[in-house]
């Protein structure tokens, strides 16, 4: 017989994060001294930041070994002056330089670390400090932790439960970064302090992802999420799944009713300290956990059905934002909401042509029960602006194929009904590399979701799939509401490693994005 989630000791732990260490005069005496090089880079500008054997050995093993330094690549060499080793990591086109290749140079920093099985390693600019060299090092050491990351804790050595902790957690990397001044060098410290909390909470929001649908469920996720609440001394409350059918949560106890473990919304509360800002309206984050979807009676194919794990991204993202929201103390009052259930199969299940009477009193039409996180969601959403009354709603869920098929892996769905929050995240998106790409929300799209039977359908059949996804959320969104909805099926799971970040693992995407909108706002 297979244990159930519920009586398997499971344990989640967040992670330690990696050792950031900053110096003001360079460590040539180290294990390994690690040179950005740009692709077509005059040796002589390399030359002018570095000791004269130093530059020696950049030039000969970028000749030796036909280096061309584009944008993730790498390359070892022997060291020289001090160092044991020398790595060099291309940067790409000088005129194409962004923070994002940075971050790309620091993933596969990290990697090879692991690989060579070295536990430190010293950066030297070598010229980049000149420009805006604390934005740089920040996003040098988000790549850094980020690719550090790897859920193997199933491949281990079993224990009694079948689960043992990966390696990594007990042994972070150490980056040692050099700056040219003591000025600077405070700026990076504080900017390293920050992204590596920010990472951190990212790559728990990873791990969890990570988990199969055996151990993730509903009931496991609302004690992980309690646990995280009191490790961060955050507000938890959760509507259990008694509670949301009297509540009148249609959606969600329709979707989770055929789930062995029942569905419930995780509720997260973080209070700042200050008296002005705790009566302000408080920034509401929601996002979609459904800890397995087989799509309900209407099916999925069962090629790469595996991957419905990742259903619950949108939700995992709101775990990593609410623990970096509290570990920053930002000054800002944050809601954290997770709609969770399994959709599955089962003579409780819901089914096509059942017409669902939701939180807010609108009704569905259930024209496919696989259309079943804006379900969820939208409960979650009604609820949010009635009890929180939100100065702004922001969503996060792997809500659509469509938007895989538009958009790939480079750029989630965004979908908004204010102008501002919408330029906003954009903003933030590109700071961060979680890149958003803006699809309409005309008014001619709602006729898509006509019901001759209810106020609207769940799915309206291909046609536009992703904005129907928008469009059904936005009819539970409290007029005056400023909101958005991102749609990350195709940068959460995945498919293929297409991004810097990822490996072969969940990415967070949405952790970074949200916290430098948060962040942004207090400035």
């Amino acid at each position: 017989m297979t244990k159930s989630a519920s009586s398997m000791n499971l344990a989640i732990a967040p992670g330690k994060p990696p050792a950031f260490r900053t110096v003001v005069q360079p460590v040539w005496n180290c294990s390994v001294l690690v040179i950005p090089v740009f692709e077509n880079q005059d040796q002589r500008f390399v030359a002018k930041n570095l000791p004269p054997e130093i530059a020696g050995a950049v030039h000969t093993a970028v000749e030796l070994h036909d280096f061309e330094a584009k944008a993730g690549t790498i390359l070892q060499a022997d060291g020289i002056g001090g160092a044991r080793r020398l790595i060099l990591l291309g940067m790409g086109k000088a005129q194409d330089f962004n923070a994002d290749q940075i971050r790309w140079a620091g993933s596969l920093l990290s990697r090879h670390l692991r690989k060579i099985k070295v536990a430190s390693a010293t950066f030297h600019p070598a010229g980049l400090e000149r420009t805006n060299w604390p934005v740089l090092a920040g996003a040098l050491g988000e790549g850094f932790a980020l690719g550090d990351f790897k859920f193997s804790v199933y491949k281990t050595e079993k224990k009694a439960n079948g689960i043992q902790k990966d390696p990594r957690d007990n042994k972070p990397l150490e980056l040692i970064v050099c700056c040219p001044d003591q000025a600077s060098e405070k700026a990076v410290e504080k900017m390293l302090a920050e992204k590596s909390i920010i990472t951190t909470a990212a790559n728990l929001a990873r791990r969890v992802a990570c988990h199969p649908g055996n151990i993730i469920r509903p009931d496991s996720l609302t004690a992980i999420a309690r646990t995280l609440a009191a490790a961060n001394k955050l507000k938890f409350s959760v509507i259990d799944a008694k509670a949301a059918e009297k509540l009148g949560m249609g959606g969600l106890c329709a979707v989770g009713a055929g789930g062995e473990a029942p569905p419930a919304l995780i509720i997260l509360e973080y209070h700042p300290r200050s008296a002005k800002e705790k009566t302000a309206k408080p920034i509401a984050v929601v996002g979609k956990a459904v800890t397995f979807d087989t799509g309900g009676i209407s099916i999925k194919p069962a090629a790469d059905m595996g991957a419905m794990k990742y259903d619950k991204c949108g939700g995992m993202a709101v775990l990593g934002i609410m623990q970096a929201v509290a570990q920053l103390r930002l000054p800002h009052k944050v809601v954290g909401l997770i709609p969770t259930a399994e959709n599955t199969l089962d003579s409780r299940a819901y089914r096509p042509g059942d017409i669902l009477r939701m939180y807010n009193g609108k009704t569905v039409d259930v024209t496919n029960t696989d259309a079943e996180g804006r379900l969820i969601l939208a409960d979650a959403i009604a609820y949010a602006c009635q009890k929180f009354a939100p100065g702004a709603l922001i969503e996060l869920s792997t809500l659509t194929g469509g938007v895989v098929v538009a958009l790939g892996g480079v750029f989630a769905g965004l979908m908004a009904g204010d102008d501002t929050l919408a330029a906003n995240l954009t903003a933030a998106g590109q700071a961060t590399g979680e890149r958003l790409w803006r699809l309409p929300l005309d008014k001619a799209y709602r006729k898509l979701l006509d019901s001759p039977h209810a106020d609207m359908v769940n799915s309206g059949g291909r046609e536009a799939h992703p904005i129907q996804g928008g469009m059904f959320l936005s009819e539970f969104v409290a007029q005056g509401v400023p909101w958005a909805h991102l749609d990350i099926a195709g940068v959460a799971d995945p498919k293929k490693d297409d991004r810097w970040w990822i490996g072969d693992n969940a990415s967070g995407f949405g952790v970074r994005l949200v916290v430098e909108y948060l962040q942004r706002l207090g400035a």
